[in-house]
């Protein structure tokens, strides 16, 4: 007989605790709060890619090409670039690019890694671009390249 009402105990404990996390959700809920939103998980396959032009420090004319390579698993969504003045640029995306799909056999969309934007008309002086990878799966990476303006 303990043994059967030890085991009740345990389940009426166990019940009332059940509730009682029920209620506080639901009072909490009632009281215009949450519950506590899940945290979101870092993607462990952030999308990465590479400059290819302009170079580091390069001078280049105005309205030149900026060239690259992004992967992600997920594949790639969208590359902006944007300077410091704010003038923002959409690349064409799923370009052939040398060399990606050898270094990185296993990545989806290793064949057509390449992008391509044109740089924003910029007066002449130093520079800096950040391209910004949207993978289809939300992630993003961002890219830095300092450059001059001839």
């Amino acid at each position: 007989m303990k043994r059967a009402s030890k085991s009740l105990v345990l389940l009426l404990t166990v019940t009332v605790l059940a509730f009682a996390g029920c209620q506080n959700k639901e009072n909490a809920a009632a009281s215009g709060g949450a519950a506590p939103a899940p945290q979101p998980t870092a993607d462990p396959h952030a999308p990465f890619g590479m400059f290819n032009s302009p170079g580091e420090g390069e001078t280049v004319a105005n309205k030149s090409w900026c060239t690259g390579w992004a992967l992600d698993d997920s594949g790639v969504a969208q590359v902006t670039g944007t300077t410091e003045t704010g003038a923002v640029s959409s690349a064409r995306i799923e370009q052939p690019f040398p060399g990606v799909k050898e270094a990185y056999p296993n990545v989806p969309g290793n064949d057509k890694a390449g992008f391509i934007l044109q740089i924003p008309d910029l007066p002449p002086g130093p520079h800096t671009i950040r391209v910004e990878i949207v993978a289809k799966d939300g992630g993003k990476a961002t890219l830095v390249r300092n450059f001059n303006v001839k």
